[in-house]
């Protein structure tokens, strides 16, 4: 096992910790360019259309966003209901995020922040509240050995989530990831985010074959998938 191979059983209830100056609202404006457009094209190879489906296919009028960024996702997903019957919950650790996705959404639903650390589960007052959750480009900012590490946040969704809900995410896998074919750029970025020093990303141990098991501790119905660099998900039937 190689110096920087991450084991895989880790069950340490981790916490994540806020970020004031990444996640600052000069970096929010700048989020489409830099992640939407250039990383999910050049580096990770995500569709963007297909993330968009996703959206369009699944979002609810009931419906919470876990790390909305700058919520360029839900701000073009046709609206599952009208301003004054769209509830649109946000949660995220930092308050910046929060800030600015509120402001985007705020003509197209009614918009509420929670600032908690998705790990920490369950999420207060949120139990069973949503019919549709979304988590995109999350967990692999998320301290944690491998998804092991990061079940309070499939813990979170599953209490979240409505029995007839769906939840649905995305995430960059790790570089030692044996089923995953990371282009050139995508090495260097994770390389370069999950430095000490930065910290950006700390998916070191995140692995395709490691998602779908740790989400059927918390789900009967659950798909998994790969996309470039990242693995796609969709859960229903939370279990109680």
């Amino acid at each position: 096992m190689s110096e920087n191979t991450i084991p895989h059983t880790d069950k340490t209830q981790w916490v994540s910790s806020t970020d004031s100056k990444l996640y600052s609202l000069k970096n929010m404006g700048r989020y489409s360019q830099l992640i939407g457009n250039l990383s999910h094209r050049k580096a990770w190879l995500l569709d963007n259309e297909k993330l968009k489906a996703l959206y369009n296919e699944n979002v609810s009028s009931r419906h919470l966003e876990v790390g909305p960024a700058n919520a360029e996702m839900l701000s073009n997903t046709t609206p599952p209901a009208s301003p004054d019957e769209w509830r649109v919950h946000l949660m995220d650790i930092n308050h910046n995020p929060l800030v600015f996705a509120k402001e985007v959404l705020n003509d197209r639903a009614i918009v509420e922040a929670v600032q908690h650390d998705v790990l920490v589960a369950p999420w207060p007052n949120l139990s069973r509240a949503f019919d549709s959750i979304a988590m995109g480009n999350v967990l692999h900012c998320l301290p944690g050995n491998g998804f092991p590490g990061k079940d309070g946040a499939f813990a979170g969704i599953a209490d979240a989530l409505t029995d007839d809900g769906v939840a649905w995410g995305y995430t960059v896998l790790g570089l030692e990831d044996p089923d995953v074919e990371h282009n050139f750029l995508a090495r260097t970025l994770i390389r370069a985010y999950n430095k000490p020093d930065r910290k950006f990303f700390q998916n070191a141990g995140d692995r395709l074959a490691d998602l779908e098991p740790q989400l059927r501790q918390h789900f009967d119905d659950v798909t998994v998938w790969s996309m470039g660099s990242a693995a796609l998900f969709i859960v229903k039937k939370p279990k109680r």
